[in-house]
């Protein structure tokens, strides 16, 4: 849990408008949810740009990488420290695991990966929603509830779907499982993104699964550098994503997609990373990706 202290400094790190909602309401967990997603990137520098190039899940170590640090992280660190969060504020909830579907990892296929994602099941009035701030530029932008065939907006002219079906690898055809999916407008087809249950996980879980998207060489997440974030409007609504893949940083606004930087080289991705997200490395980190696949040799 986090101490009160705690909580206020990470309440105006994401600059969220105490009082203006009932604490433990919709409102409140959604207002928090856009906040968060605006102000703490869903990123994996740590994996690249660090001396051991491995991932604490101790709450209070995620704790100084995002508010001390002005860092995020991915899916696991993220939703341990909102989980955290939501818990010390008084909500109800627990932790579950999730299967990332292929076409969303980019693999060929319609079928799912091992357990490699994690998500929050929070209750309020009786009523079950996803709560996910690890997802990147497609995950839920605001708290969903589990209702079959459940359809929402997302960032502008997208979409955002809950349903309670079998996968097609489930050899008993009785079993169920959340499928969450998303499409780009109402003229693209509908993506599966990720499928999760309402079974509880413990940390211990994540410890494990933790393991290997940090370390297997073919978890997506140690062959790119990625930090997304998204963007308020004027009104503070949620009008797109900034994303930094690679070499590249791209604002995603209203459908269009506008390149904002290419990166030729370490200098430029590292000052990248703090004009366009605010993140500082140190001089240690910055050395920690040297020698990896995923390292921008400047081409002489």
């Amino acid at each position: 849990m986090y101490s009160p202290d705690q909580l206020t400094k990470y309440l105006t790190h994401i600059s969220f408008p105490v009082g203006e909602h009932a604490e433990l309401s919709l409102s409140y967990l959604t207002e928090l949810q856009k906040r968060h997603r605006a102000k703490v990137p869903f990123e994996n520098l740590s994996l690249h740009y660090s001396k051991t190039h491995l991932l604490s899940l101790d709450p209070q170590d995620i704790y100084k990488k995002i508010v001390d640090r002005n860092m995020g992280g991915y899916c696991m660190e993220q939703n341990t420290f909102f989980g955290t969060v939501l818990q010390s504020l008084g909500f109800t909830l627990f932790f579950t695991g999730g299967r990332v579907s292929d076409a969303a990892a980019g693999l060929p296929g319609a079928g799912y990966t091992g357990w490699s994602h994690m998500v929050n099941i929070v209750t309020i009035d009786r009523q079950r929603y996803l709560v996910d701030v690890g997802f990147g530029a497609d995950g839920p932008t605001h708290p969903l509830p589990l209702v079959h065939r459940h359809i929402s907006r997302g960032i502008s002219t997208q979409f955002l779907k809950l349903e309670y079906e079998k996968l097609q690898q489930h050899s008993d055809p009785s079993q169920r499982v959340w499928i969450y999916s998303h499409r780009a407008s109402q003229d693209t087809p509908w993506t599966e993104t990720y499928s999760f249950v309402e079974i509880e996980f413990f940390l211990t879980d994540y410890e494990v699964m933790n393991l290997s998207t940090m370390t297997s060489r073919q978890s997506f997440f140690t062959q790119v550098v990625l930090c997304v974030k998204t963007l308020l409007d004027g009104h503070g609504d949620t009008e797109g994503v900034l994303i930094l893949f690679q070499n590249e940083v791209k604002a995603r606004i209203g459908g269009e997609v506008s390149v904002m930087e290419k990166l030729q080289s370490e200098e430029q991705r590292i000052k990248a990373l703090e004009k366009w997200f605010g993140i500082l490395l140190t001089e240690e980190e910055k050395k920690g990706i040297r020698g990896l696949v995923t390292e921008l040799k400047s081409k002489s």
